[in-house]
């Protein structure tokens, strides 16, 4: 166990000791402590760094003064800058550099950007892309081959920090966020640790890398230049946001979503079944009382208010006894003194509506899917299509899909309001609060997927719709959602959206003539496997033709969408039965009417699946590797035969019916991975390092350019408007160029928002 010497560096003698530190390693770990999480707006209160395993130390830059509760500069005043300088000459490693390096730019005027050779988080991806990527979970995972005790120190790190949080004024809930209120000494262990562990990690997992051959991919193809090139800059710039489009169409948005929900509420007041579903509900919730809510609302039923004061603690009607007697004769009075039935049934019903709508808000909440579910199936009769897992009918989307589909008016105008209520959830509300300064910054986890594509919120934009794809103001809202996003004054967008990317990678990797030339033919995708799986006749798959299958059968053509991918990744008869909701026999010939279609198909299938059982991994194309060790140890167990149910039932009395469930789960999935994977990661590959060589090209040609965004298979450019004509000639080169059987295509759209250049 190696010993622990942590400095706190305050004064000259701890800063020169860690000066010379620097200078004496080749590279060193780096960590900042700050404010909050937000690069451009928070404070950075130190960092530290470690060059040698079990060393480190830690700058003080502000502290937080107890008695004033608030950050004040260190009193020792020592040169951040030159320490930094010399950080930015040596080698550095961190976790989640992204958040560092931008952070210290912002705040401390110093690029680390060039310094910047690895990112643990994606040091781990590459090696175990299953994760966890969280700094304390990986070492805790890894403790025993660190030399350290991490779940022991970090709980311990963890309870004393938090109690010194609390002791200084700071919150015990979410007390991470009051981390800079904590101590200058127990931050210092704090980030000391930190950078100690990232450097235990990184050692850890260099050799890894090293012993695998990942090293090219790691550090000079793919990940380390996309992280540093593409990522850092993307999170940097932002994207500028057209503010008063936004707040324009917000405004037609609301305004006409106050009036849908008034439709739909009138609409289902108006159905028959609604007064008893009103009536039970509200019996149930504000039952005829003599006290509390229903006998407050009875004063004002009755207009009798005059009579009784309202407290002016709680707000409501006193109702003494002696009050009430004061009363003239009436049914209000007979009932406020306990006789329940002075009330006609009419009153109390009426008086009960009103309690309901007074403390609801409204008589039926639309957005309640409780009160809608209890409405339809109990009182209108519809029958649910699906159960919860507790055998509860679920009231949800696709329900009120199929009532809307069955000319259910109500249902319609519902399923409007709800798609429109998640374009304003989703984007609308979501872009508003989260802009600064008129631009958001959307986040890109290169660790975020298995495949290596990026992991982004960017990724979860609406796609632009048709006229007549849905209801004209679903259109008209969603498309706007692209507009939102602008190049700024003097420059344009230049989107480049590979066509087909995955099937064309699948086509590739499979090496079928057969599903090569589909694109060689310049024919559709869909209609290709379709007419070959299903044996259809008279069909053709040439756009341009009279009896192309999309323009005769759609429907057709759109079930090829469900297993032309799906069967390749492993979609099994019964899988397929269930999505097209067909008989497991019909599911089976279109597997063997696939699979006989494009012979060479299935045998890249099973060669696939032959290396993952015999080696434990895949690897694409390009480099990036695909860990399986279930195929190969459950594969030396069983062979092949976990795939077979009646040899599953044989052996459950030897491992249990759980046990065999999970090899099962675990066995096929690894088959299932050893395909998939390698179209997937190859299409995320050829997307990053398009995005690469682009920046380089920018730099290269002196173009104040840069790749702004990437969604799916999309990268949108930011480039001078005088310089887009020559940017758009280049940038499609590059991204047609990577080197594949079949020649891919990515033509280019410019535009000022995403929505023209699409």
């Amino acid at each position: 166990m190696i010993k622990k010497n942590y400095t706190i560096i305050n004064d000259a003698a701890t800063y020169s000791e860690a000066i010379l530190h620097i200078r004496a390693c080749n590279y060193l770990t780096y960590d900042v402590e700050a404010t909050g999480l937000n690069v451009r707006k928070d404070i950075v209160i130190g960092f530290g760094f470690c060059g040698i395993v079990g060393t480190a130390y830690y700058l003080p830059i502000k502290y937080w003064d107890i008695l004033k509760q608030e950050l004040l500069d260190v009193p020792h005043k020592l040169n951040v800058t030159p320490m930094l300088k010399e950080l930015a000459s040596r080698e550095l490693i961190m976790h989640n550099a992204s958040y560092d390096i931008r952070i210290t730019k912002n705040n401390l005027g110093i690029d680390l950007t060039s310094a910047l050779i690895a990112d643990t988080a994606l040091l781990r991806h590459t090696v175990d892309e299953e994760g966890p990527f969280a700094l304390k979970k990986t070492a805790i995972e890894l403790q025993d081959k660190i030399g350290l005790d991490v779940e022991k120190d970090a709980n311990e790190e963890q309870l004393e920090l938090k109690a010194n949080v609390v002791k200084n004024g700071g919150t015990a809930v979410g007390y991470m966020n009051h981390l800079y209120k904590a101590d200058m000494p127990i931050i210092g262990k704090y980030c000391c640790a930190d950078v100690d562990l990232t450097l235990r990690i990184a050692n850890h997992y260099n050799v890894i890398l090293d012993k695998e051959g990942l090293c090219p991919f790691y550090f000079e193809d793919e990940v380390m230049p996309l992280y540093k090139e593409v990522t850092l800059p993307m999170e940097e710039h932002g994207v500028k946001m057209d503010m008063e489009y936004i707040k324009e169409n917000y405004v037609k948005l609301t305004a006409m979503m106050v009036d849908i929900k008034k439709d739909v509420e009138d609409s289902l007041i108006g159905v028959p079944e609604f007064h008893n579903w009103l009536c039970d509900a509200a019996d149930k919730k504000y039952p005829v009382r003599t006290k509390g809510s229903f006998a407050q609302a009875v004063v004002g039923y009755y207009r009798i208010e005059k009579w009784f004061p309202i407290s002016k603690t709680s707000g409501k009607f006193t109702l003494t006894k002696k009050l009430i007697e004061g009363l003239p004769e009436m049914p209000a009075k007979s009932f406020l003194l306990g006789d329940k039935d002075a009330l006609n049934i009419t009153d109390a019903l009426e008086i009960q509506r009103f309690v309901w709508k007074m403390k609801e808000g409204h008589l039926i909440n639309i957005s309640s899917k409780h009160q809608l579910k209890s409405l339809v199936f109990d009182y209108m009769g519809h029958k649910p299509l699906s159960f919860t897992a507790k055998k509860s009918p679920q009231f949800d989307d696709d329900l009120v899909q199929h009532l809307a589909d069955s000319g259910i008016e109500w249902a319609s105008t519902l399923r409007k309001y709800n798609k429109l209520t998640k374009i304003k959830t989703a984007y609308y509300d979501r872009f508003l609060s989260g802009e600064e300064d008129g631009y958001y910054h959307f986040s890109y986890k290169q660790h975020g997927t298995i495949s290596g594509r990026y992991g982004s919120d960017a990724q979860q934009l609406p796609r632009p719709m048709e006229d007549g794809q849905d209801d004209k103001d679903i259109v008209y809202f969603s498309n706007t959602v692209r507009r939102f996003f602008i190049s700024g004054k003097g420059r344009k967008f230049i989107d480049c959206d590979y066509e087909s990317l995955e099937p064309h990678v699948f086509a590739h990797v499979s090496n079928d003539e057969g599903l090569k030339n589909i694109f060689r033919n310049g024919h559709d995708f869909y209609s290709t496997i379709a007419i070959r799986a299903e044996n259809l006749e008279g069909m053709s798959a040439d756009k341009k033709a009279g009896n192309y299958l999309g323009l005769l059968d759609k429907q057709l053509r759109q079930k090829a969408k469900a297993y032309s991918l799906g069967v390749p990744y492993g979609m099994t008869d019964f899988a397929l039965g269930k999505t097209l909701d067909v008989h497991i026999k019909e599911a089976k010939d279109i597997i063997s009417g696939y699979l006989g279609g494009f012979p060479n198909l299935k045998k890249w299938m099973e060669d696939s699946k032959s290396f993952a059982q015999k080696n434990g991994y895949i690897k694409s194309e390009a480099g990036r590797i695909r860990h399986l060790p279930k195929a190969k140890s459950l594969f030396k167990i069983h062979g092949d035969k976990l795939l077979d149910y009646r040899y599953r039932k044989k052996i459950e009395n030897k491992y249990g019916k759980d046990e065999v469930k999970s090899m099962y789960m675990d066995y096929k999935n690894s088959i299932n991975n050893s395909r998939n994977f390698q179209i997937q990661s190859l299409s995320a590959s050829i997307v990053n390092r398009s995005a690469i060589l682009i920046n380089r090209e920018f730099k290269d040609r002196g173009i104040d350019g840069w790749v702004a965004a990437q969604v799916h298979d999309q990268l949108i450019m930011n480039v001078p408007d005088d310089k887009a004509d020559e940017c758009k000639v280049f940038i499609q080169s590059i991204m047609e160029s990577y080197k594949l059987s079949l020649q891919l295509k990515a033509p280019p759209e410019i535009g000022v928002n995403w929505a023209d250049a699409h």
